[in-house]
């Protein structure tokens, strides 16, 4: 990446959410939202935190699976798209993808 070119965190999150949204078995991202953020439109930023240090970032979401997967299954593929998606992209290295599963959906 050229020097001096800042790649700002709603465009991370824009790209871990659609590496998510793409695995099979996902069935929503969850937001977490502040009740200070509750009063603007969502953004990408409210499903994905995005952290870390400029060489190494570290991604947070938050979803819930379908009844018919494997929750295992899905959580490896999804840190796996999201890696692969933001390093492929941005050329940053990611440290850590951390998923909560908040719930299945029936």
């Amino acid at each position: 990446m050229p020097d001096g070119v800042v790649i700002s965190d709603e465009v991370l999150a824009d790209i871990a959410v659609a590496a998510a949204q793409a695995v099979q078995g996902v069935s929503v991202l969850v937001p977490q939202n502040s009740p200070k953020k509750r009063a603007r439109q969502e953004s990408n930023l409210d499903f994905a935190k995005i952290s870390g240090s400029e060489a190494e970032l570290i991604v947070e979401l938050w979803l819930r699976v379908k009844s018919d997967a494997k929750i295992t299954a899905v959580a490896a593929e999804v840190q796996r798209g999201i890696k692969e998606s933001l390093q492929t992209t941005t050329d940053k290295t990611v440290a850590r993808v951390n998923l909560r599963i908040i719930g299945v959906d029936f």
